[in-house]
């Protein structure tokens, strides 16, 4: 077994991914607000990379907890894991809130009454506030709410004990009590799509993440096997089947349960379920192939192997935090000519070099400086070399080179081919 295997490469390209489609999404919006064609249906649903997030929090984050419950093993330490998640995300999300604001005029952020609010993650539990500041950062008022329950999740499944099948049975009672949620809040006045205080906060999603952390159950469960079940060879040598179911699941949800990808555009209940059922299902599809591909190798582990994509994987942070401010910048500033769909095309791909300019700025200034102060608060007990983590991978170490021969699934090779 590869001692790096547990961090798993191909997550970073699969950030990217997930980055670039939120600003696909906003881009598109500017761009086709007011016109409709063929492609509106399809690009007011690339939000999608909201979920494809989540459930890689879900994975990346409780692999650790439930491998060393697995294997009897000593359990994170709850402290340094707290300021590991603070270092990652609080530096560079103050930073962007700060300049964003300052940049788009957005006084309200630095009000005495909304100072908290905005700094401190409290956004989505206002519905006057709840896409203000930096619009998009709504979820990671999700994230972080997600990042407290974990570890009490962690803590009470390894009192209750048990071995993968309980894990998995909880975490199906998970997914079903964030489904009553959503039922209850659906009911609630009415409030625009996801909008705060009650469709945006973490109940609502709480079954995305526990998709995401029932997948690194079974990874777990993996590495604990002689040799792999045919169906994981199989995924193995065919990496780029999920990303076709991905694919049906994106196309249902795009053109086959009602939205026509008009702005604002009200729902059903039904449509609302829907939509977020088929979000899980396209995010489970694109992320299986980071765990089962074998990097630099296959249609998927080739694509997540990329320069590009590993490099846009390292400063992803950065791009969600700013590509919005420079989607609506641009918007300002240069009249894109040509019918919608080219108009969106020009939009996206300049939005995309100067998000990801002033990430990799973001990136180098604050975001890995910060992460240096990791070692302040360190775990009585070094960490596992091979173990899963959410920290970007370097781009050096992400590149098909040094990873061609490194398992990203994190389990035993023994009696595989």
């Amino acid at each position: 077994m590869n001692v790096r295997a547990g961090r798993f490469p191909l997550f970073d390209s699969l950030r990217a991914i997930a980055a670039i489609s939120v600003l696909l999404f906003h881009a598109a919006f500017f761009e086709f607000v007011k016109s409709p064609n063929a492609l509106r249906p399809y690009t007011a649903h690339l939000d999608v990379g909201v979920s494809v997030f989540f459930l890689v929090s879900g994975f990346l984050l409780y692999r650790p907890f439930v491998r060393a419950k697995l294997f009897e093993a000593e359990p994170p330490h709850v402290p340094a894991y707290a300021w590991r998640r603070f270092l990652r995300i609080v530096p560079g999300y103050w930073v962007a809130l700060t300049v964003v604001a300052l940049w788009l005029g957005l006084d309200e952020v630095f009000t005495r009454k909304e100072l908290v609010t905005y700094y401190g993650f409290l956004k989505i539990y206002h519905s006057n506030t709840s896409l203000g500041g930096i619009g998009q950062a709504w979820t990671l008022c999700v994230e972080v709410t997600f990042y407290d329950f974990l570890p009490v999740w962690a803590f009470l499944m390894r009192k209750a004990g048990g071995g993968v099948r309980r894990e998995l049975v909880a975490l199906g009672l998970l997914w079903l009590a964030s489904l009553g949620y959503k039922i209850w809040a659906l009911d609630q006045p009415a409030q625009p799509l996801f909008s705060g205080p009650y469709l945006q906060p973490l109940p609502n999603f709480l079954d995305q993440f526990a998709l995401g952390m029932a997948l690194a159950v079974l990874s777990v469960e993996l590495e604990r096997v002689e040799r792999l079940p045919r169906a994981v060879e199989w995924l193995r040598r065919h990496d780029w089947v999920p990303w076709v179911f991905a694919a049906v699941a994106f196309w249902a949800v795009s053109t086959q349960i009602g939205f026509t990808g008009k702005p604002f555009e009200n729902s059903t209940h039904a449509m609302f379920l829907g939509r977020h059922e088929l979000y899980s299902l396209v995010a489970l599809g694109m992320i299986v192939p980071a765990i089962v591909a074998d990097p630099g190798r296959g249609v998927a582990g080739r694509i997540l192997s990329t320069r590009l994509l590993a490099y846009l994987g390292l400063v992803s942070y950065g791009i969600y935090l700013y590509q919005l401010a420079v989607v609506r910048q641009l918007g300002d500033w240069i009249s894109f000519p040509g019918p919608a769909p080219v108009r969106f095309v020009l939009h996206a791909l300049l939005a995309l070099a100067g998000a990801a300019l002033i990430a990799a700025i973001s990136y180098y200034v604050v975001e890995r400086p910060a992460l240096r102060l990791k070692r302040l608060v360190s775990p009585p007990v070094p960490v596992e070399r091979g173990e899963a983590t959410a920290e970007p991978i370097s781009a050096s170490s992400a590149t098909p080179a040094s990873t061609a021969n490194t398992t990203s699934a994190g389990w035993r090779k023994r009696g595989t081919p």
